[in-house]
């Protein structure tokens, strides 16, 4: 695993467009109406932006996985960032951008408060299931030297399951997240034994 920079921008881009096309939280935001390639992508620009403005962009060694990982209290938004997230809101109709404040807000209020990892995607293209292990193995021992825990939300329960599977646990259900559809706040810690050794050293 490597840090991202702005020369592989197309890469995260694809990878983020090609495997959330499906992914319910993407359409509760985007639609499913319209251009939504554009849209997609244009959401793909932010996030990336957002994620390399915070050190937090990672690929794999063979291109075919990405993260975006990047500690709470890192980097604050710079003018590119908000351009990038000015074009990103304009290309969704008003009424969908009043939903997705309201979103966040509620988000924001309800997301672990203390220092984290906030684990924002993950994707993996066909056949990239070693840099998906690669990814990782290497953010979770970002995670465990820094003694920071790790944050995510997932509307999708085949991925709740699977980051249960991986040590995470739910702190908190969102029932009404939107369409339907549940939303997870997830939350691994470091692992005790990790601290104890930690302690042991100092």
């Amino acid at each position: 695993m490597t840090f991202a920079s702005i020369k592989d921008k197309k890469d995260l881009i694809n990878i983020i467009t090609e495997t959330f096309d499906a992914n319910p939280s993407v359409n509760i935001l985007i639609g499913i109406k319209g251009n939504r390639r554009k849209r997609l992508e244009l959401m793909a620009k932010y996030a990336f932006i957002k994620a390399l403005n915070r050190d937090g962009a990672f690929i794999s060694e063979n291109k075919k996985g990405i993260a975006l990982f990047y500690r709470s209290n890192y980097g604050k938004s710079n003018l590119k960032e908000i351009f990038y997230e000015i074009r990103f809101a304009l290309s969704l109709p008003i009424k969908k951008v009043f939903q997705a404040l309201k979103r966040e807000a509620y988000l924001k209020k309800h997301r672990y408060q203390g220092t984290h990892f906030y684990f924002w995607f993950f994707g993996v293209q066909k056949g990239g299931v070693a840099a998906g292990f690669e990814l990782k193995n290497a953010l979770y021992q970002l995670s465990d030297q820094e003694q920071l825990p790790i944050i995510l939300e997932t509307s999708v329960e085949r991925n709740k399951i699977a980051y249960e599977r991986y040590g995470f646990k739910a702190y908190h259900q969102w029932n009404d997240y939107g369409d339907g559809h549940t939303l997870w706040f997830m939350k691994r810690d470091v692992p005790e034994g990790f601290l104890k050794g930690k302690q042991d050293v100092c």
